[in-house]
């Protein structure tokens, strides 16, 4: 979406919910205004009867990339902004307005904006200790282990067609290389997968591949949410996790996500939430 439709979309809103939240001491916000609340302050401009205060050309511009202690790029900041006002104006005076998606991408911007703030202020309000980092890593390094792996694989839609292929590449003398060319054309997949420790793998596989020796096939099926495997793992080496203060800044990354996870999941569970049907 440009920025001009950003804009409108935003100004637009006081007309979709008729919410004075915000009024500005220069004028009482109703369902005729562009501007949702204009927040208080020296006054700037008044477009139409809708007031520019000094704190909304002074966001606006930082949001631009203007520097409003300078003279020229103040005054390109503020009519850049007229500008967008009566766009929005005119676009309340149409029936524009009134078109669903229309209503529906003003609404969402707004919650964005709003969203997104809010979930700034929970990163920033959130510390990771060193030790917090330490034992997360060492999890880490437990959980990936000391082996890459090159596994090969057929997979398959039904467990029947797996169960089947799974005979075939346990029986004496089987070449899963070539059993795999045969069941390209049936399985979904059929190939070797890139090397991988442990942690880059689905689950279901770094439950039973340490259980078998290099060029053996896993003697069961394997199931994961892409469907059923007949795995073989062709071949291993060594594998040295990267240092601690290499991935330190990336763990806290991590760590600092989940926390914030963790709390919207906690704000979603008080909230009081129906849907229809």
């Amino acid at each position: 979406m440009s920025l001009h439709h950003s804009l409108r979309f935003m100004m637009v809103l006081v007309a979709l919910t008729g919410c004075s939240a915000g009024e500005s001491p220069h004028e009482k916000t109703n369902v005729g205004n562009a501007l949702l609340g204009t927040p208080p302050g020296n006054l700037v401009a008044m477009v139409n009867g809708e007031s520019i205060t000094q704190p909304l050309l002074e966001v606006y511009a930082k949001g631009h990339g203007f520097d409003i202690s300078d003279r020229q790029q103040r005054q390109t900041a503020l009519d850049s902004l007229i500008d967008n006002i009566v766009l929005a104006q005119a676009l309340l005076s149409s029936d524009v307005a009134k078109e669903p998606d229309v209503q529906a991408e003003a609404t969402l911007v707004r919650m964005q904006q709003l969203s997104g703030r809010e979930m700034s202020a929970l990163r920033s309000g959130i510390t990771v200790t060193d030790q917090e980092l330490r034992a997360y890593y060492d999890r880490e390094v437990k959980r990936t282990g000391d082996k890459q792996y090159l596994l090969q694989h057929i997979l398959f839609s039904d467990e029947a067609s797996a169960l089947a292929t799974l005979l075939e590449a346990r029986a004496d003398a089987a070449n899963f290389e070539q059993l795999m060319q045969a069941k390209a054309g049936s399985a979904l997949q059929a190939k070797a997968l890139d090397w991988g420790h442990l942690g880059q793998m689905p689950p279901e596989f770094a439950t039973v591949v340490p259980q078998v020796d290099d060029g053996s096939v896993v003697p069961a099926v394997v199931k994961t949410q892409f469907g059923y495997h007949v795995l073989r793992r062709a071949e291993s080496r060594p594998f040295a996790p990267p240092s601690f203060e290499s991935v330190k800044e990336g763990a806290r990354a991590q760590l600092v996500q989940q926390a914030v996870a963790d709390q919207v999941k906690a704000l979603r569970s008080k909230a009081k939430i129906t849907t229809a049907g």
